[in-house]
C-alpha cells in the first residue's frame, strides 16, 4: 500500500485499463458497502456521488459521499424579481477506501465527520416565469399538489433563451433548454425534469415534464439494500486513506485536490505548455526533443445524446444529424463545454509515472469537469445532488519513447433516468404489437481536436493506411476507423512523423485549418457564449469541403465514441474509458 501510485493506461495490456474501469468501480463500491459502518451510514443518505481510480500494486481507490437530508430557503419567489435559493446538504460525509481488487478486500478505510454544506442558486426573472409554469403543470400538481408547501430548488442546464449547448426533438442546436427541480419529499428527494422550447425567447414553451423518484438509475441508498454486511467493521483494523491515494476529484474533504504544474515545463523529452480551460478544456501545445509536435490540442465538444433510434451502421454524422443540419435525430442532445466557470476545476495535476517493466517513464495531465454544476468546486454534485451535470475526466499522457495518448473517461448520470423511464413506458405500449425497436438510451462522443505540426509549422504530408495500402488523400476527409487503419502526418522536408493508429469506435476528420471553424488553435474560432458560431456547429464533418490538404496546415479531429448502451452497468455507476495512442517517429 505504501508504494501504490496512480496507474497509467500503458501499464495494462489488451485494453484491460478500460475493462477495469467498466467492471471494477461498481464492484469496489459494493465491497466498500459490505463494511457494516459504511453500510449503516449510506442507508440513511438521500443522494450520493462516487469516484474511482486504478492504482498500482493491484489496488484501487474509491470514495463515496452523500447527505442524510436537505434544507432549502428561498428569497423572493414568486414576487416577479430575481429569486435566490440557499441549499444545505445536511450531515454530508465522505467514505474513502483502498481495496485489493484481486481479493475484494478493504485494506484502508476512512469516514469523515458529518458536516453541513451550503450553496446558493439564483433564478433570474425570465427563468422564474418558466419555473412557475412548470410547477403548475398536471404532472407536478398530481405528484406534489401545492408547491408552496414544499421545499425545492431549481437547476438550469444552460440559460433558456440565450446560448445553450442543447438540441432537442426538432429544435436546432441552441434553441432547447432544460430545467430541473429538486423536491424534498417524505425525507427523500424527487426530481421534476422539464424540457423547454426557447426558439422564441419571448414565448418559451414547455415541451415535456416528468417526475422521477431518483436522480440516478441505481442510487447508493438502493444498492446498499442488496448488500449483506460483514459481522465486524475493519475501521479499527486498517489505516486511514492518505490524501495522496484518494481520487483526485474527492481528495480534500470530499472536493477536488488541485495541484497543477507550471504552465510550461520539460519532462521525459517533452516540452509542454498548457492554458487554463476556457470552454474547450485545457489547451496543450507540445514539442518532443526540441521539435514541434502540435501547436494546440483540446476537446471542443463532448456530445451526449438521448433516445436515439437504432444506429443501423451509420456513421455518427448520419446517425446524429441525418438531415445534415443542426437538428438532432433523438430526443435530447448536449454539446457540453469544459470550463473552469461552469462546473469544473480544469487541470487538477500532473501525475508522474516511473518506468515499469516494458513501459517507459512518462506523465499525465489530468483534468476534470462537471458541466452545469455549481461553481468550479461542483459543490452540489459532490454533495450528492447531481441530476443533470456530467462527470468528465479528460487526460493526456506523454511518454519518454514519443507516445502520447488522449484519454476520455465519463460517468453519468446525466438524464439517463428520464429516458430509461421512457423506454419502459414505450416497451409496454409497443411490446404487444411486436413493433417496438429498443432505442439507444444514451450515447456520447468525445472530440479531440489537434493542430498537428510534425517538425514543421508550414504544412504537412497526409497519408492514410486502410489495412492494405497507403494512399495520400488530396482533399479533406471524414472516415470511420477500420481494422488496421493508420493516419500519418509528416514533415514534407524532414523526418518527423505523427502516426495515429485507429481502432473501432473511433472516427477521424481531417480539414484545413480555418479561421471560421471551432478548433484548438490560435487561428481557429474559439467557442464563446456570446457568438453564433457554436450554434452553427453540429459535427466536425460539416467542415469537410473538398479543400486540398497536402502541404497545408490541418486540424485532426478524433471522435472517441462511448456506446453506453453496451455497458454492463449504467453510466452513473461505471466509468466508461476510451483512449488512443499516437506515436512519433523520426524525431
Amino acid at each position: 500500500m505504501d508504494t501504490a501510485d496512480f496507474a497509467s493506461v500503458r501499464q495494462f495490456d489488451n485494453e484491460n485499463y478500460e475493462r477495469i474501469h467498466t467492471y471494477r468501480k461498481r464492484r469496489a463500491i459494493e465491497t466498500l458497502l459490505t463494511d457494516p459502518a459504511v453500510n449503516d451510514l449510506v442507508g440513511d443518505w438521500i443522494g450520493g456521488f462516487e469516484a474511482y481510480e486504478v492504482l498500482t500494486n493491484h489496488l484501487e481507490t474509491v470514495s463515496i459521499q452523500g447527505p442524510t437530508s436537505l434544507s432549502i430557503q428561498e428569497n423572493g419567489f414568486p414576487d416577479g424579481e430575481e429569486a435566490e435559493f440557499e441549499i444545505t446538504a445536511e450531515n454530508r460525509q465522505t467514505v474513502y477506501g483502498l481495496l485489493d481488487r484481486r481479493r475484494d478486500k478493504i485494506v484502508a478505510l476512512e469516514i469523515t465527520d458529518p458536516q453541513d454544506v451550503t450553496w446558493t442558486v439564483t433564478q433570474d426573472p425570465y427563468q422564474m416565469v418558466i419555473g412557475q409554469a412548470i410547477l403548475e403543470t398536471d404532472p407536478v400538481q398530481d405528484a406534489f399538489g401545492d408547491m408552496t408547501e414544499r421545499e425545492w430548488y431549481p437547476s438550469w442546464k444552460g440559460g433558456a433563451g440565450g446560448y445553450v449547448g442543447l438540441g432537442q426533438a426538432d429544435l436546432r442546436h441552441g434553441n432547447g433548454s432544460t430545467a430541473v427541480m429538486h423536491v424534498k419529499d417524505d425525507d427523500g428527494l424527487r426530481i421534476i425534469s422539464a424540457f423547454i422550447d426557447a426558439s422564441d425567447p419571448e414565448r418559451p414553451v414547455i415541451v415535456d415534464v416528468a417526475i422521477l423518484d431518483h436522480a440516478v438509475e441505481h442510487p447508493l441508498y438502493e444498492i446498499v439494500e442488496t448488500i449483506e454486511p460483514a459481522a465486524e467493521s475493519v475501521l479499527d483494523a486498517v489505516p486511514d486513506v492518505p490524501t495522496e491515494q484518494r481520487p483526485y476529484y474527492t481528495a480534500n474533504d470530499g472536493y477536488h485536490r488541485v495541484e497543477p504544474p507550471e504552465e510550461s515545463f520539460e519532462q521525459d523529452g517533452w516540452t509542454i505548455q498548457w492554458d487554463p480551460a476556457d470552454i474547450q478544456g485545457v489547451t496543450v501545445s507540445a514539442s518532443y526533443r526540441d521539435s514541434p509536435v502540435f501547436e494546440a490540442m483540446n476537446t471542443p465538444i463532448t456530445y451526449t445524446g438521448y433516445y436515439l433510434p437504432p444506429r443501423e451502421g451509420r456513421n455518427t454524422r448520419e446517425w446524429y444529424f441525418p438531415d445534415d443540419d443542426t437538428v438532432f435525430n433523438g430526443d435530447l442532445l448536449f454539446w457540453d463545454v469544459h470550463s473552469t466557470d461552469s462546473g469544473g476545476p480544469g487541470l487538477l495535476a500532473k501525475l508522474d509515472f516511473p518506468a515499469r517493466g516494458d513501459t517507459p517513464s512518462g506523465f499525465q495531465l489530468k483534468s476534470h469537469y462537471h458541466p452545469s454544476a455549481v461553481g468550479p468546486g461542483s459543490i452540489d454534485f459532490h454533495s450528492g445532488l447531481r441530476f443533470g451535470p456530467y462527470n468528465y475526466d479528460i487526460a493526456y499522457e506523454f511518454y519518454e519513447d514519443g507516445v502520447f495518448s488522449p484519454i476520455f473517461r465519463r460517468t453519468g448520470p446525466g438524464f439517463v433516468t428520464r429516458f430509461v423511464q421512457k423506454v419502459d413506458e414505450n416497451a409496454d405500449t409497443y411490446g404487444e404489437t411486436g413493433s417496438y425497436e429498443e432505442p439507444v438510451v444514451q450515447h456520447y462522443i468525445s472530440t479531440q481536436a489537434i493542430d498537428v505540426t510534425p517538425g514543421t509549422e508550414d504544412g504537412v504530408t497526409v497519408e492514410l493506411f486502410d489495412g492494405d495500402e497507403w494512399t495520400e488523400p488530396e482533399e479533406e476527409f471524414y472516415r470511420e476507423a477500420e481494422p488496421g487503419m493508420i493516419a500519418r502526418f509528416s514533415n514534407p522536408d524532414g523526418t518527423e512523423t505523427i502516426n495515429v493508429p485507429l481502432r473501432n469506435n473511433v472516427e477521424i476528420v481531417v480539414v484545413r485549418r480555418g479561421e471560421t471553424e471551432i478548433g484548438p488553435g490560435e487561428y481557429t474560432a474559439h467557442r464563446a457564449y456570446d457568438e453564433e458560431t457554436p450554434s452553427h456547429l453540429y459535427h466536425p464533418a460539416q467542415y469537410v469541403d473538398g479543400r486540398p490538404i497536402q502541404g497545408e496546415r490541418v486540424i485532426v479531429w478524433l471522435l472517441m465514441i462511448g456506446a453506453t448502451n453496451q455497458m454492463p452497468y449504467p453510466s452513473g455507476m461505471s466509468n466508461f474509458v476510451t483512449s488512443l495512442q499516437l506515436q512519433l517517429s523520426g524525431y
